[in-house]
């Protein structure tokens, strides 16, 4: 699907090429989710440590992400599972973590023990192993000016990385093989969805095409616990909530509590770290008639399913 990065050329030659660019809102934004279950220890320490998490979220500057890589045209915004936010849902959560405080970051990852040991500019692991964090990604899931800017932000706190694009096979294949350093794809669901579907809220976090962490947590959910890891406390209390919010009458106050409490969990604990939700381009050609105009760009709502696409008809 076409990305914000793409319109100025789209909009520019609109007329020239025939055609109408639309910019709707997104449902779903960037996300970063470090690997929590890492097959390496010392790297499954650090990255399941929450003062490390948290230090990798302020360090991004979500103001300057969105002048540079989104024209000004997002919100910054924390991952807090749903898009847009429900009611019964504080909207502070949306913010939390999400200033840009590099000296707050740098104390965090002092706290823990990462420290620039052999002068090159980056922390090593508490251990004094080098960590450099791969960050492989697919332009189909996540910009890749959004991950050039996000590793340049961690590596001014001391987080050195490397980027590397790969093919969304590629990348699905290393992260369902738990072979990712940090998951990065867009993510987010509005309320309709999770009232049917509690993949964003269970280990591994979603499915196969999206964006996940926790793959031993998932195992270990998946065994009853004969394998894999035994996820913390409040990943279990996720799995509980949303198994009952999903069955809660959505009147009761019971719902909204459960609701509350969900987005509370997901959001302190940063198993997803947000970025700018922006709005990309949506096509449509001028021989395209009958076409209603869309409200949202997104996949959440199966693209062109609401507009009833089998109505629409091309003029010669």
């Amino acid at each position: 699907s076409l990305q914000l990065a793409s319109a100025p050329i789209l909009l520019e030659n609109q007329e020239k090429g025939g055609y109408n660019i639309y910019l709707r809102p997104e449902i779903t934004m960037g996300a970063f989710g470090f690997n929590v279950t890492h097959e390496d220890p010392e790297k499954r320490k650090v990255f399941g440590d929450l003062k490390f998490r948290e230090a990798m979220s302020l360090a991004i500057n979500r103001e300057e992400l969105n002048e540079t890589g989104f024209f000004g045209q997002g919100t910054p915004k924390q991952y807090v599972g749903f898009s847009p936010l429900p009611e019964f849902a504080d909207p502070k959560w949306e913010s939390y973590m999400a200033e840009f405080d590099p000296d707050g970051a740098k104390a965090r990852l002092d706290e823990i023990g990462m420290k620039d040991t052999d002068g090159d500019g980056f922390r090593e692991l508490p251990n004094g192993d080098k960590l450099v964090l791969n960050l492989n990604y697919s332009t189909q899931g996540i910009a890749g000016q959004t991950v050039e800017l996000v590793a340049q932000f961690w590596a001014d706190v001391g987080i050195q990385s490397t980027v590397k694009e790969v093919t969304p096979d590629e990348y699905r294949s290393a992260q369902s093989s738990n072979k990712l350093d940090v998951a990065m794809w867009r993510k987010g669901q509005p309320l309709a969805i999770v009232l049917g579907n509690n993949e964003l809220w269970v280990p591994p976090f979603e499915n196969y095409f999206g964006n996940r962490s926790g793959m031993l947590w998932a195992e270990w959910v998946d065994s009853d616990g004969a394998a894999g890891v035994e996820p913390p406390e409040p990943v279990k209390q996720l799995i509980a909530d949303i198994n009952a919010f999903q069955s809660a009458d959505q009147e009761s106050p019971e719902f909204a509590e459960l609701g509350a409490r969900l987005v509370q969990t997901m959001t302190e604990n940063l198993y997803f770290i947000g970025t700018v939700n922006a709005p990309a381009p949506i096509y449509q050609s001028k021989r395209l008639q009958n076409f209603t105009e869309f409200k949202t760009h997104s996949y959440e709502y199966y693209r062109t399913y609401p507009y009833r696409a089998t109505q629409w008809w091309l003029t010669e």
